[in-house]
């Protein structure tokens, strides 16, 4: 048989050419980014008034003009005006009001 025209097991392999990891296959098979799907965050926003931020383990301070919430190794800061949190069920926090910034803050956060 021609080395070339091997026949292909239907498997996707993973960058170092083993097999992927589930995250990995899941990824690719719903053509979303990796990260999303291994426990890393997510930001849904809608408009300048709602956003939605999944991956939340804290909400570390927040007030009508900043939301501090932790992540993990980082913080998120949510800034504006007449911010509310309007949800905070499984890791996922909704904000609602005028958001002028978000800000993103490395380093492990003290919980």
């Amino acid at each position: 048989m021609n080395p070339s025209r091997r026949k292909s097991s239907g498997r996707a392999r993973g960058g170092d050419g083993g097999v992927p990891n589930l995250a990995e296959w899941l990824a690719v098979k719903l053509d979303v980014p990796a990260d999303v799907l291994d426990g890393g965050i997510r930001l849904d926003m809608r408009g300048r008034h709602t956003l939605t931020v999944h991956g939340c383990r804290r909400i570390l301070d927040f007030s009508p003009c900043e939301i501090r919430l932790s992540l993990g190794n980082y913080s998120l800061t949510v800034c504006g005006q007449r911010l509310i949190c309007t949800a905070y069920l499984a890791g996922a926090v909704g904000i609602e009001g005028f958001i002028a910034a978000i800000r993103f803050e490395d380093g492990e956060v003290a919980e």
